[in-house]
């Protein structure tokens, strides 16, 4: 797995680190292909909002975005990188929310990394029993790296 990070989220951050360990160890726990690579982005809230309103016709800031490439699953050649997509994510606009669910910056970070993997690998929530689903597999996946408690 490779995990690329351009931190450019203003005042606050988040270790290169610990997001390099928790999306490897998401992707794996996902069963990725080895081959994976993702691009990681933290940005402010004034950057969401003109990638949200650009790419998903919204005109205003959102906690994390997932811009999807090539598809984990098809078949590859041996060797051949599989980029599975980039994740932005606005840690000004995740500290905002954190509150109203009783989580740290961290906590809501990660579930918010979570939840875009989850979307690179064919994961939605269009219907009320796919959101049920992906809930539940975001929850095992943070449970087992050890961050319970997360809404």
């Amino acid at each position: 797995m490779l995990v690329n990070i351009d931190s450019r989220g203003g005042a606050l951050t988040w270790d290169d680190a610990a997001i390099e360990r928790l999306a490897c160890f998401a992707l794996e726990y996902m069963d990725a292909p080895d081959a994976c690579e993702v691009s990681i982005s933290l940005v402010d809230a004034d950057e969401i909002h003109e990638l949200n309103r650009t790419y998903r016709g919204i005109d205003k800031p959102t906690d994390v975005l997932s811009f999807e490439c090539d598809d984990p699953w098809d078949t590859y050649e041996p060797g051949t990188p599989i980029e599975i997509g980039d994740v932005v994510i606005a840690l000004d606009v995740v500290d905002g929310q954190r509150a109203q669910f009783g989580t740290s910056l961290e906590q809501e970070a990660s579930l918010m990394l979570v939840h875009s993997l989850l979307h690179l690998l064919g994961y939605d929530h269009i219907d009320e029993t796919e959101a049920l689903e992906m809930e539940a597999f975001e929850k095992e996946i943070l449970d087992a790296y050890g961050l319970t408690g997360i809404r």
